[in-house]
């Protein structure tokens, strides 16, 4: 199969984006209820952005998940969770202040209520604002995989893991074929294009408890908890056929014929991690001296060859 040059769904949101979204509905929701609270207190006529039944969607963070509210990210519960505190807050913001302009005196009950559905609102905004601010440091912007950052520290967890469960671990090293023709030929921006497909590919195939890591330029690092060779093997030659077998189409609908060249390593408790990584780097190498397209396993003799 080849990707759609076009298509009706909107373009996932990145984590940057949504970092961004959610600092603003904080700062947003302290303006609001100042707003609110200065009508109450001087006796004013609220604000339209109140009282209005439509007051939730004149706010901005309000408009902005209406209008992305079937997109990635926000269907998650999470998200859902955080858009039904948002309008619970507006609405019983607005009811309150219904009743305060026609001179009936807001309960005490229902004032802290109030505030606690505005407090409830702001909790949540501030996990998930941690939450993206996490991923925002760990993640690759471009490709949404895990990035060097993290890498070493998961790398570590899970060699730990293996040695002391007794269970196989295997790294793999992942290289795009010719990508510097890409660029050259297609320009940065089919490139682009082009490592976030190999990434979605990658990721389709590997196991749920896998992991995978841009590690470079066109490379990737991908662990492979729980595998022995013969498990890796097979793995890995699925991300192969991912590439080799169905060609990438361009934005401009320019078919991309391309391939990935990849160096396998089996953890071990003898071996450093860094040093494993460098292994399986030499086997990435030798496939690619080998013609591409291939795996390579890392044995004692490619360093004897070098």
């Amino acid at each position: 199969m080849t990707e759609s040059a076009t298509t009706n769904t909107p373009a996932p949101i990145d984590t940057g984006e949504m970092l961004g979204v959610i600092d603003a509905a904080i700062d947003e929701c302290a303006e609001w209820l100042q707003t609110w609270h200065r009508a109450i207190v001087c006796d004013l006529d609220p604000d339209v952005a109140v009282v209005s039944e439509y007051a939730r969607f004149i706010s901005r963070f309000g408009s902005w998940l209406d209008l992305h509210r079937e997109q990635g990210l926000l269907n998650q519960a999470a998200f859902r969770y955080l858009e039904r505190l948002h309008e619970d807050m507006y609405g019983f913001g607005r009811f309150l202040a219904l009743q305060a302009s026609r001179d009936n005196p807001i309960p005490v009950a229902e004032y802290d209520a109030f505030v606690a559905k505005v407090d409830a609102f702001n909790a949540q905004a501030r996990r998930l604002r941690e939450a993206f601010r996490k991923a925002v440091s760990e993640l690759d912007p471009l490709t949404g995989l895990y990035n060097r950052q993290i890498m070493m520290s998961v790398l570590s967890s899970e060699r730990e893991r293996a040695i002391r469960t007794k269970a196989p671990c295997c790294l793999v090293l992942a290289d795009i074929d010719y990508f510097k023709a890409v660029n050259d030929t297609h320009g940065h921006g089919a490139g682009d294009y082009v490592l976030r497909t190999v990434a979605s590919r990658f990721l389709a195939n590997l196991r749920s408890y896998d992991d995978i890591f841009r590690y470079g330029g066109e490379e990737f690092l991908i662990c492979l908890p729980n595998a022995n060779e013969g498990t890796a093997i097979e793995v890995t030659d699925r991300l192969r056929v991912s590439l080799a077998e169905n060609p990438v189409l361009l934005p401009d609908e320019t078919p991309l014929d391309l391939g990935a060249s990849f160096g396998l390593c089996l953890v071990s408790e003898e071996t450093p991690l860094k040093e494993t990584i460098q292994q399986a780097d030499r086997a990435l190498y030798q496939s690619k001296n080998d013609g591409r397209n291939r795996l390579t396993l890392w044995t004692a003799e490619l360093d004897h060859d070098e």
